[in-house]
């Protein structure tokens, strides 16, 4: 499975009037938390976990050259893309096509999680070379001046397509998955926008960007910036498509920047001759590319001709079928037999990722049973993250997740590390009935089981062997309390794009709901699963539409504080009190597999779990 991802600028929410964890729940259907024991069976520890990795496997220390130039890649994956349109794209899937055909205005080299740099800018803005000016409320960038669109546009870059870029992700048609979350409180002039020209930003010249902020985070919204959502789209081709509910840019026609396009368009062509969904994509070369218009480390070397990629399929195959063949990689996670089979025969052909992300079990809190904190709980105290680890893999491929902030993050370690908070429905991570049944008496059912009417609907994802298990452990965990089940498997992409991502479809859980950071900064964990201000009809990253206002306080204080070694307690603090209240329930902490075919010259982008990077990866 990979995930969706954001992260948000709030507007100020009033007082800091907080009820955090150490202070207990205060609504009305709350109890007081108190503390638990940490020393019962299933009890994390603080301890990292050493993972007893082989020459090669470890995913930080790849080569970023020595590929040889040409040749074809096969790519195999289970699961389809959901937007190849960098205006919608927020799947870590897309993210591997988007990135190697669109050039956003800053990225993150392959083998690091923390640093930034240009790649259609000249360099990252800060206050030290004055791209950062008016005490963090005004940033200035720079592009590149001979950047070209592939054909057929054919013509030269400007900042102006970079604004009409941006604005239209605040088009209903477009709905950019993080415009809510990143951009819509933080640029002058874009709380209202619909998808026409925002005042806060600007391009005065054509190869100048400037954007006015109502805040001082412009050292967020640079990284926020690394979004394909900052990728050029020429206003003259997507116009006309952005008119359409939903846009049919990246389903007719895709402009490209980047080193490679979708076969058939670079002769005018629509992209569905070489874009079947759910099925094919094929990229080739963009022939307007240059190498040379990369002023900072990230130079892509593109070293391959032609990209081959075939959705569909069981996940169980595709493994098997890229270890023992030549030029292939999976797109997306091997299943758990793949892994073992990888890492005990063929240990040269997979990578493991850590900090890759977590999954967690989402609760519905603003609609149905699960509204009741208490039988939040229940289902937290009940479930066994053990089991659910030992499907995914074992401890390849993760620990038990205890809290939000995820391991390589700030704030990780205040939050509690590996053991998490001590609240006595959190510590036992291979599930404790009994005092789930506490809890459903504190919910008011006096049986210790749940007696109400309400059967709770499950939408989990069928993508393997592994996710249907897991969907069965949530299932029994919420059985073993009385709840009557309605579990729906579809394909991961569906069970985000219509179900667990629409608020209308009234989902009362998904198991294995997951994030990966767009940055190493908590606001990129936290903000977008959790704030109220990350609701929106569709594309909706608050996955169980957690309305807080002592949350919503939390990080926004957090996010204002500079000192970083404050802001990540104050993120702690409400990691915390996520876990106090119960708001989602998390499953573990990513160690992200990746496998590849033994003649692969493997790059993955282990800011992206360590997803192919398509456009450094080549042959031997």
């Amino acid at each position: 499975m990979r995930k969706y991802r954001s992260v948000a600028v709030l507007a100020a929410t009033g007082a800091l009037t907080l009820g955090l964890a150490a202070c207990g729940g205060s609504s009305s259907n709350s109890s007081g938390s108190g503390s638990g024991s940490s020393g019962s069976s299933g009890a994390s520890s603080n301890a990292a976990p050493k993972l007893p990795l082989k020459a090669g496997e470890d995913s930080a220390a790849e080569s970023l050259t020595g590929a040889k130039q040409g040749g074809t890649l096969n790519v195999l994956s289970s699961e389809g893309f959901n937007h190849l349109d960098p205006g919608q794209a927020y799947f870590a899937l897309d993210y591997e096509v988007v990135y190697a055909t669109q050039r956003p205005l800053f990225v993150y080299m392959p083998n690091s999680q923390t640093e930034l740099a240009p790649d259609l800018a000249t360099e990252v803005p800060t206050s030290a070379n004055g791209g950062i000016t008016d005490g963090g409320k005004t940033v200035t960038i720079h592009i590149e001046p001979n950047v070209k669109f592939a054909p057929p546009v054919n013509r030269v870059v400007t900042a102006a397509d970079v604004k009409y870029a941006m604005e239209r992700m605040a088009n209903p048609n477009v709905a950019g998955g993080y415009w809510t979350s990143y951009f819509q409180n933080a640029i002058v002039g874009a709380a209202s926008a619909k998808g026409g020209p925002i005042s806060g930003i600007q391009a005065p010249n054509a190869t100048t960007l400037v954007i006015h902020l109502t805040q001082p985070v412009a050292n967020t919204i640079v990284q926020a910036l690394s979004l394909p959502g900052s990728a050029p789209v020429p206003a003259t081709v997507a116009g006309p498509l952005d008119k359409h509910a939903p846009t049919n840019f990246g389903v007719t026609q895709l402009t490209a920047t980047g080193p490679y396009m979708i076969s058939g368009e670079q002769n005018g062509n629509s992209i569905t001759s070489g874009f079947t969904p759910g099925k094919s994509l094929t990229l080739v070369r963009n022939p307007n590319w240059s190498a040379s218009t990369y002023a900072g480390p990230y130079k892509p070397p593109a070293y391959l001709d032609q990209i081959n990629i075939t959705n569909g399929g069981d996940p169980q195959v595709i493994g098997p079928q890229v270890l023992k063949g030549t030029s292939m990689v999976q797109l997306d996670t091997p299943s758990k037999s793949t892994v073992q089979e990888a890492y005990t025969k063929y240990p040269s052909e997979i990578t493991f990722t850590q900090g890759a992300g977590d999954h967690y079990l989402t609760l519905n809190n603003s609609h149905g049973p699960f509204t009741n904190v208490n039988l939040r709980r229940a289902v937290y105290a009940n479930l066994d993250r053990v089991a659910i680890i030992k499907e995914k893999g074992g401890e390849l491929t993760g620990t038990p997740g205890t809290h939000f902030i995820y391991p390589g993050t700030a704030g990780f370690i205040q939050a509690g590390a590996y053991a998490g908070p001590d609240y006595p429905w959190a510590v036992h991570t291979s599930g404790d009935l009994a005092v789930a049944k506490q809890y459903m008496k504190k919910a008011g059912y006096p049986s210790g089981t749940y007696t109400g009417n309400a059967t709770v609907t499950v939408v989990g994802s069928n993508n393997g062997a592994d996710e249907l298990a897991i969907n069965q452990i949530v299932k029994q965990d919420m059985t073993q309390l009385g709840f009557k089940v309605n579990l729906i498997q579809v394909d991961q992409s569906v069970m985000y794009s219509k179900y667990c991502m629409v608020p209308k479809a009234e989902v009362d859980g998904c198991p294995s709901g997951g994030w990966l950071r767009d940055f190493n900064d908590p606001y990129s964990i936290l903000v977008p699963t959790f704030s109220t201000a990350a609701i929106t009809p569709t594309a909706n990253n608050n996955f169980g539409q957690v309305r807080d206002a002592a949350l919503d306080a939390a990080m926004q204080k957090a996010h204002l504080t500079i000192d970083p070694i404050q802001a990540a307690q104050l993120w702690a603090q409400a990691d915390e009190h996520i876990v106090n209240m119960a708001e989602a329930v998390p499953e573990d902490f990513d160690i992200q597999p990746n496998v590849f075919a033994s003649n692969v010259h493997w790059v993955g982008d282990i800011w992206n779990e360590g997803s192919v990077n398509l456009a450094y990866t080549g042959l031997k």
